[in-house]
C-alpha cells in the first residue's frame, strides 16, 4: 500500500466509490462519521449522499494508487451559503494527512461555488475530527454540547484555511 493518493471530484451517482469507503470504515469509524452503530448507511441517506451535482453538494475522493477509494469529503449547502460538512477516510489510510487534503480540496471547490461557511457536528469522543477540523480552520468556533461538538468556520477572506 503505497501513501501517494489522487483526489478527484465526484460526480452524482458514484455508489461505488461511497460504498468501497463505507466499507473500509471499522465499525467505530461508522460509528464517528454517521454517528449510528449500523454497519452501512440507510438505502435513504445513501442516495443522498451520491446525490453530487457540484455546485450545492460537492464531493471529493482520494483514490490509492491502484484507484481504490480511500475517503471522501462533501459539502451539502444547507441555506445562505452555509454548508454542512463530512469527511471519511478508510481505517488503513488514517493518520497520513489524507482527511485534511480532502477537507482542503472540497472547501476550495465550496468556495468557488458560493459556499460562505461550514459547520460539522462531531461526535465529542470523535478527538481526531477535532483535531482535522482545527488544523484546516484555525479560527473555528467550537460550541459543545451533550455528546457532539458543533464547529462553524468561515470561508471568505484570506487565510481562512490552514494549508499544513
Amino acid at each position: 500500500m503505497s501513501g501517494e493518493v489522487r483526489i478527484r471530484e465526484l460526480g452524482p451517482g458514484r455508489y461505488d466509490v461511497l460504498d468501497a469507503v463505507v466499507e473500509g470504515l471499522s465499525p467505530t469509524s461508522r460509528y464517528h462519521r454517521f454517528h449510528t452503530p449500523a454497519p452501512r448507511p440507510t438505502p435513504q441517506v445513501r442516495e443522498a449522499l451520491a446525490a453530487v451535482d457540484g455546485r450545492s453538494h460537492i464531493a471529493v475522493a482520494a483514490f490509492a494508487a491502484d484507484g481504490t477509494p480511500v475517503g471522501i469529503a462533501r459539502l451539502i449547502a444547507v441555506a445562505d451559503g452555509h454548508s454542512e460538512l463530512a469527511v471519511e477516510v478508510v481505517d488503513e489510510w488514517q493518520g497520513r494527512g489524507i482527511g485534511g487534503r480532502l477537507v482542503r480540496d472540497v472547501v476550495e471547490r465550496g468556495r468557488a461555488a458560493g459556499h460562505r461557511s461550514v459547520r460539522a457536528a462531531v461526535l465529542a469522543e470523535n478527538v481526531a475530527a477535532q483535531a482535522l477540523f482545527f488544523a484546516v480552520f484555525p479560527a473555528a468556533i467550537a460550541l459543545p454540547a451533550a455528546h457532539e461538538i458543533g464547529f462553524a468556520a468561515e470561508l471568505a477572506g484570506h487565510g481562512a484555511l490552514c494549508a499544513a
